[in-house]
């Protein structure tokens, strides 16, 4: 097994390597799927905060401000004499922090070696079931400090030894976010029950939806920016992943291809703009205003992509409903690794993000997160002003909508190697759409382009 893992880290970072180089640049600073870069080499820059030579100096790593805001914030308001001793190193972008990390994770000389450090869901498995990270009972966090905590979270961060070695903050149930003036005029309600029984709770009907607001908006509107917004919905909706635990057969579940066939649809019915997702032009419609420029009536996401991601055209103009499928986006694990200079600090921070209700509830306030706490969800429900800005009472609770979603979450399909093999798929199936490649091309050549990046994952 370790001979598995120590593949993943090298073939990953070569993989999540050799898209940088072709350009992919983390608009989103959230995505695995990015958008063209102006340099075709270089990686950008890190940006270093704090002093990393202090002799108590203690370094966190992340791929953006998200984990920065909240140390800078509440945990600095609560902690200034810890908060003092903190350099942050934000690589610029998810797309390449594997790398970056790859390459200093085995240096605990190194200055800006991570004390601890952020870990996506599409590969947080690599490093859980790595040498590299800490059992959090070594941090003094026992299983009553989490609790609380959403399960598919927890099984996130446990390795296959049934170590807990990263525990998030975030539950991120999935939903589609509803530009509230486009609803009422091309679809004639504004009531988000209506709208998700008459036009969002089947697939056949969110297609009949599309074909509606194309022809009444005269192709200015449209449902989705791309095909891609769909990703998320139909991939954490399988049943099985990439492959089975101790199987390593490369599988493809029936979602994958009920996604590819929606694809096709929208694409051959110009049903959407075909925008690459985060993109340039994927943002614009955001903006647009539907008459002298394209916009878009629908985003998928999660609590997370709405105050990140939607504009400013979306505040007091959005409605949320669940879809077709339940569904969920991302979230971000904390671990300390194991040459980390001081595991008391490390669990007093973990802690803080991710099991003290008090902490996690002054989180929900400055980020509108749905944080991975159920005792701080109910009392934010009971009165506590939760920081939904882009949500206007009118139209629903937002806490109450999410909480059923984030119970049903099952986040048992995710495997190590899901970021680059995520960008592999959504390439071939393009390449499907565009008519470039056949149903069974496509197949056969991302199970080849698979394998020969993990060979230890079998085509037959």
């Amino acid at each position: 097994m370790r001979k598995k893992i120590l593949s993943i880290l090298l073939c990953t970072a070569m993989t999540v390597g050799m898209l940088t180089g072709c350009g992919f640049n983390d608009k989103s600073e959230k995505s695995d799927m990015g958008d063209g870069g102006s340099d075709a080499t270089a990686l950008p820059t890190n940006a270093v905060s704090g002093n990393a030579d202090a002799e108590d100096a203690f370094v966190v790593w992340g791929w953006n401000e998200d984990i920065q805001k909240i140390l800078d914030g509440p945990f600095k308001e609560d902690y200034p004499d810890l908060y003092e001793r903190i350099v942050f190193v934000n690589t610029a972008g998810s797309d390449f922090y594997q790398t970056k990390v790859d390459e200093i994770i085995g240096d605990e000389s190194n200055s800006l070696y991570p004390d601890l450090m952020g870990l996506e869901v599409d590969y947080v498995l690599k490093y859980v079931n790595s040498d590299y990270l800490l059992d959090v009972f070594e941090l003094g966090i026992q299983p009553v400090n989490y609790a609380n905590q959403y399960s598919y979270n927890l099984e996130l961060g446990t390795d296959q030894n049934g170590r807990v070695k990263a525990l998030f903050w975030q539950a991120t149930p999935g939903c589609w976010q509803l530009k509230a003036n486009f609803c009422k005029e091309y679809l004639g309600t504004t009531d988000p029950d209506e709208l998700q029984k008459k036009y969002f709770s089947t697939w056949d009907k969110i297609l009949k939806t599309a074909k509606k607001v194309n022809k009444a908006s005269g192709g200015k509107v449209k449902l989705l920016s791309g095909y891609e917004d769909t990703f998320r919905v139909f991939s954490n909706a399988r049943k099985v992943g990439w492959y089975k635990r101790g199987e390593d057969k490369i599988l493809i579940d029936n979602q994958m291809q009920e996604y590819m066939e929606l694809a096709k649809k929208l694409y051959e019915g110009e049903l959407t703009y075909n925008t690459d997702q985060w993109g340039a032009d994927w943002y614009a419609n955001m903006e647009g205003d539907g008459k002298k420029t394209n916009a878009v009536l629908a985003y998928t996401g999660c609590p997370w992509f709405t105050y990140w991601s939607l504009k400013d055209s979306w505040k007091n103009n959005t409605i949320l409903v669940a879809g077709p499928q339940r569904f969920y986006w991302g979230g971000t694990g904390l671990a300390a690794t194991v040459g980390c200079s001081d595991k008391k600090l490390a669990g007093t921070i973990i802690k803080y993000f991710t099991c003290s209700k008090k902490s996690m509830i002054k989180i929900n306030q400055l980020n509108s997160d749905f944080v991975n706490n159920k005792a701080a969800i109910q009392e934010l429900m009971t009165g506590i002003v939760s920081c939904d800005y882009l949500y206007p009472e009118a139209y629903q609770n937002i806490l109450e909508f999410y909480l059923p979603l984030a119970d049903g979450i099952d986040a048992s399909t995710v495997t190590a190697e899901d970021q680059s093999i995520n960008l592999m798929w959504n390439t071939q199936v393009k390449e499907y759409v565009n008519g470039n490649k056949s149903a069974n091309e496509m197949m056969k050549d991302f199970k080849e382009e698979v394998h020969d990046s993990y060979n230890y994952l079998s085509i037959e």
